[in-house]
Parts: structure tokens; C-alpha cells; sequence
């Protein structure tokens, strides 16, 4: 389909121009092996251990490196900056070998000492350090060797060291700056920072001493955020931009036919779901939660907002590629009778009234929740709906203020990132203050056991369990779809939104 420039698409182009600096930046105008890349939103910092948002993940992960990394097989790792890993028979030392000759853009040489002050900084920052809560120790016995003892098994370890934020730091450089990071490059990884506006531009250059020969191939890798998604859709398609990261459901198919533009998708790991409120009543009584999982229509949901593009989810959370995925089909249809019945025995054959929050500015949740509404009508239960602004929401669901929401996760890897968090008893973000001992116990035994089929047996019991309580009703998982221009080679999308293949990527003319 050709693009035709009617008056609106002309005031959207001027639009894009003027937020792209006049076209400075035009596929036309750009050395030949730049790639402009278009983000949804501006980046926060740029300091690894302490920023969360995924603007900031996609900037970071280019200019530093972990010790493992995600593989393209969703749910894998392999290794990265380490070249080999070992762990114990009783699972409790883990030893990596590094390689010789990674150079940090200082110019300077990395060490096992800097592997170990990274993990010791991510430990003290907090903002993730639960994930390392076995880890006991961490010694350097030589320069190429770096050890973690810990005080259990931790299955899930390997795969947090390859979190694109869990990065080795120069240690020097961070000292410089007084463990200031916000606006700073203290990396090794295959680009290094050239300029930085806020809002405005993130400029990457080659680093020509990385220690993978032949990557990468780009020279100059710039982002720029464009926060509407027309005017990332008309940016690629007139050449202003060559590479569009996020590629909402709505313009998946404008994509896919527009000229000289090639659509990619994979399936990701964006989970949505209705969080309700175990402490609050009438949702304290699991035959309520189980009516709403009954009431729920989740493939019109997903029709109508997401036009069929999402993975609609009958029971748990893990999505069906994932090797933890539990095929359940607890819920497998709607059912508004079984709904009526299960209300009726609660106490409530009438319904009740209730309010479910969600933030405004994720429109295509708030859509949802318009469609939740309806479908609870059909059983009694009156919805108010209270679209939040984005800080506040948050603020609610982290101190449980909620009845009922409409929210989503993305990201997770390993099933211990999927679970434990949100569905042991205190979890940190348990926020629908669910509890079950059982599923405490299993949550545990999940994260003290290596071996993969046991740990399949093991989450399976723990998704049923969690899905009979239906402390949260699944909605769906949505794909990770991204846009680049016919001469944007190399780059492939990955279920968690990474970006780590832009080492690989390179232009032709």
C-alpha cells in the first residue's frame, strides 16, 4: 500500500519534522551506516542499577554488558561476557571465567574486581536486590575468575545475571563521579555514548575496541523518543526514522503493507490481567474471584482491543512458550451461569458494586476495562470505572488501595520472575494480598531446585493452584512487534522487548 499524502497525513508529517529537528536526522541526510531509531517514551537515566523503565533499558543495554544473556529461545540464557560458567554439584558456588582483553570506553581494562564491585553495587542499590538474596559472597581469586557462594540453590540466578540492567560497571569511573551514573557511560559493551538531551536524543557511537571482532556493524546508533504512535507510523514510512520499536496492535497490518517497510513480530511477554483485592471484601471469598474468571470474556476482549494480535490465557500467567507453560484450561470459556451460581453461593445473587482502577494512560487497558464493565453487568456486578493518572495508579497498586485493576507485567524470564514476587504470601509485589501456604511451599521448592523437570512439575502445581484461587483473572499475553525500513538488516525481535541485536544489525543502501 503506498503512502498518499492527504491533508491530515501533511499536518502529521509537519508535525513529525518539527519534532524530529526540521528532518535533520532523514534516512537522506544520515551517514550511511547510522540507524535513527524511534522509542515510545523518554528514558528516565541512564544508570543500570537504579532506573526500571523500559525506555532506559533499550538505550542501556547497547553501550554495557552482562555476564550471560538471553538466548533467542524465550526462557533460555547462555553466556555472554563470561566465556564459561560452572556450578557446583550442591548448586551453591557458581564460577565464572572471564576473557582477556575487554576494554571498559575508558580505555580500561576490565577485571574479575569489577565483575564483583557491578553484582556488590546492584546488591546495595536495592532497587534489585532480591533477586540475589542467596548470594553470600562474592570472591575473585584471580583477575578471569569471579565466584558467587551462596547460601542455597538459586535455579533463577543465572538468569537475573542476564537482565540487560544487571551490567558490569568500570568501577572508576563510577568512583569518579561520586557513584553518579544518571547521565554517564561507564560501560564496555559494542557502543558508547556520544551525546545525551533528555526528551530529545540519545546518540550511540561504535566503540572500535570491543572484544567480539566484526560487531558492530553500525557506526552511529541514535535514539529518539516519539511518544505518539501516528507519528512513529509516518516517521518510518517517509524515511524520517528507519527502526520503530514498538508497533501497537492497531498498525500491525499499516505496517505490514506499507512500502519499503518490513513488520516483525514475536510473541511476547506482555502479560495483562484483573488484579483483585483478597483483603477486601466480597473478593476475600475465592468463589467471588472465581465468578469474575467465569464472567470474563477474554476473546472479546482481545478481539476488540487488541484485534485478535494477543495470546488469550485460560488460567495462568506463563505464556504457551515458555518451557514453564502449564496449559490450563481452567477457565475456558465464558460462562455467565456458572458465574450467577458461584456468586449465589458467595452470598451475592444479585451482585454487588464495586470499583475497578486503571491507569489513563495506557489506553488500550482503559479500553479494556470499558469491556470488563460490560461483561460484569451481565452477572450483577456493577462496575465503577477510575482511570488513574499513571503515578498515583502505581502508588495505589504498590499499597494495595484497589478492589479491583486492570494492569500488566512485562519482561519476566525465568518462571521464578513470573511467580514468586506476585503470588507468595508478602511478595513484594503481591499486591492482591494472596495467600496460600501451599503455594508458598512450591514457590520456594521452585527456586531451590536445579533440575529443569522437576522445576516444570513443580511451577505446573503452583499455575493451578494459583489459577483455582484466581487471585488475578489472565487476560492475555500480547506479541512484541517492531518496524524497520527494507534496508535495515540483522535485526531481530525478542519476546522481552531487548534490544541487544542492534550489535548484529546493519544498513545497505
Amino acid at each position: 500500500m503506498r503512502l498518499h499524502a492527504r491533508p491530515a497525513t501533511a499536518r502529521w508529517l509537519i508535525m513529525v519534522l518539527l519534532m524530529l529537528g526540521g528532518g535533520c536526522d532523514r534516512v537522506a541526510d544520515a551517514p550511511a551506516d547510522q540507524l535513527v531509531i524511534a522509542i515510545s517514551s523518554t528514558a528516565s537515566g541512564l544508570d543500570p542499577h537504579t532506573v526500571t523503565d523500559a525506555a532506559s533499558m533499550r538505550l542501556i543495554e547497547n553501550m554495557y554488558d552482562t555476564l550471560m544473556r538471553y538466548t533467542d529461545r524465550y526462557g533460555e540464557v547462555t553466556d555472554s561476557l563470561a566465556t564459561s560458567h560452572a556450578v557446583s554439584a550442591d548448586g551453591r558456588t557458581i564460577t565464572f571465567t572471564l576473557p582477556t582483553g575487554v576494554r571498559f570506553h575508558s580505555g580500561r581494562v576490565m577485571t574479575a574486581a569489577d565483575v564483583a564491585y557491578s553484582l556488590k553495587r546492584i546488591i546495595d542499590k536495592q532497587i534489585r536486590a532480591e533477586p540475589f538474596a542467596a548470594v553470600e559472597s562474592i570472591d575473585t581469586p584471580n583477575d578471569h575468575t569471579v565466584v558467587l557462594r551462596l547460601s542455597r540453590p538459586d535455579a533463577a540466578l543465572l538468569t537475573h545475571l542476564a537482565y540487560p540492567m544487571n551490567v558490569i560497571v568500570d568501577r572508576t569511573v563510577v568512583e569518579a563521579h561520586d557513584g553518579a551514573l544518571g547521565h554517564i557511560d561507564a560501560g564496555s559493551g559494542p557502543f558508547e555514548l556520544v551525546e545525551w538531551r533528555q526528551g530529545d536524543r540519545l546518540i550511540l557511537k561504535r566503540f572500535e575496541e570491543y572484544y567480539v571482532q566484526g560487531v558492530p556493524q553500525l557506526e552511529r546508533v541514535v535514539f529518539r523518543p516519539l511518544p505518539d504512535p501516528m507519528a512513529r507510523s509516518i516517521a518510518l514510512r517517509t524515511g524520517q526514522i528507519q527502526l520503530v520499536l514498538d508497533v501497537p496492535e492497531k498498525d500491525i497490518e499499516v505496517m505490514r503493507q506499507a512500502d519499503h517497510v518490513t513488520a516483525g513480530s514475536a510473541p511476547g511477554t506482555f502479560w495483562e490481567y484483573i488484579g483483585l483485592n483478597c483483603s477486601r471484601k466480597p473478593f476475600d471469598d475465592a468463589r467471588v474471584r472465581q465468578a469474575i474468571a467465569w464472567a470474563v470474556d477474554r476473546e472479546q476482549i482481545n478481539r476488540l482491543v487488541k484485534l485478535d494480535h494477543a495470546t488469550v490465557l485460560e488460567g495462568g500467567s506463563i505464556p504457551p512458550t515458555h518451557w514453564a507453560f502449564a496449559n490450563l484450561r481452567m477457565y475456558p470459556q465464558w460462562d455467565v451461569d456458572k458465574a450467577r451460581a458461584l456468586l449465589a453461593k458467595a452470598g451475592y445473587p444479585d451482585g454487588f458494586e464495586t470499583t475497578l482502577k486503571v491507569g489513563s494512560a495506557f489506553d488500550y487497558q482503559v479500553r479494556a476495562a470499558e469491556v470488563v464493565k460490560q461483561q460484569l453487568a451481565a452477572v450483577g456486578i456493577i462496575v465503577r470505572l477510575d482511570a488513574m493518572e499513571s503515578t498515583v495508579f502505581f502508588s495505589d497498586l504498590g499499597a494495595g488501595d484497589f478492589d479491583m485493576t486492570l494492569a500488566g507485567w512485562v519482561g519476566f524470564v525465568d518462571p521464578d520472575g513470573w511467580l514468586y514476587n506476585l503470588f507468595t504470601s508478602g511478595g513484594k509485589y503481591n499486591q492482591q494480598q494472596y495467600t496460600n501456604p501451599q503455594v508458598d511451599e512450591l514457590l520456594r521448592r521452585g527456586r531451590r531446585t536445579l533440575d529443569r523437570d522437576q522445576r516444570i512439575t513443580i511451577y505446573r502445581q503452583a499455575q493451578r493452584l494459583i489459577a483455582a484461587d484466581a487471585p488475578v483473572v489472565s487476560l492475555y499475553v500480547s506479541p512484541q512487534t517492531s518496524a524497520w525500513r527494507d534496508n535495515v538488516h540483522g535485526y531481530q525481535v525478542h519476546p522481552t522487548a531487548t534490544t541487544r541485536s542492534l550489535r548484529h544489525t546493519r544498513l545497505t543502501d
